[in-house]
């Protein structure tokens, strides 16, 4: 099976890869507001058609998002990926110390809301992790 391309820029990588059934992206440096909304929407949307449940986000290169960008993701883009069926999330995360910490934020708030999380440091460990999930 392939891995389909849904978006790819200078800011952000977006796959589904078919033979795992699971959203990927990859953040690059400088990622954030339309394009980080294009993404998490785009990726929302591949777990709607695909009937998706995991998502794979590689975060290590990026900075802590916005307060403005976080609001968004917490009170818009998280209910409509859970509604769309997502249930599993492996996160790479930053290697920068204040984007760990805006990570840990998103870690608790989508546990509570009933995603399945593992956190890693190497993506590699990562996609074993949500393959198997």
């Amino acid at each position: 099976m392939a891995t389909i391309t849904a978006l790819d820029n200078n800011y952000v990588s977006l796959y589904y890869h078919e033979d795992k059934g699971l959203v990927h992206h990859i953040y690059k440096p400088g990622i954030g507001g339309e394009y980080l909304k294009e993404a998490l929407n785009r990726g929302t949307d591949l777990l709607r058609q695909y009937g998706a449940t995991k998502w794979l986000s590689d975060n290590s290169r990026i900075d802590a998002h916005t307060e403005e960008e976080t609001e968004w993701i917490n009170t818009h883009w998280l209910p409509n990926a859970i509604d769309a069926g997502w249930k599993y999330w492996a996160l790479v995360v930053p290697h920068d110390f204040a984007a760990r910490l805006n990570m840990g934020e998103f870690v608790q708030a989508f546990y509570e809301m009933g995603v399945r999380v593992a956190v890693f440091t190497d993506p590699a460990e990562a996609m074993d992790w949500i393959t198997s999930a």
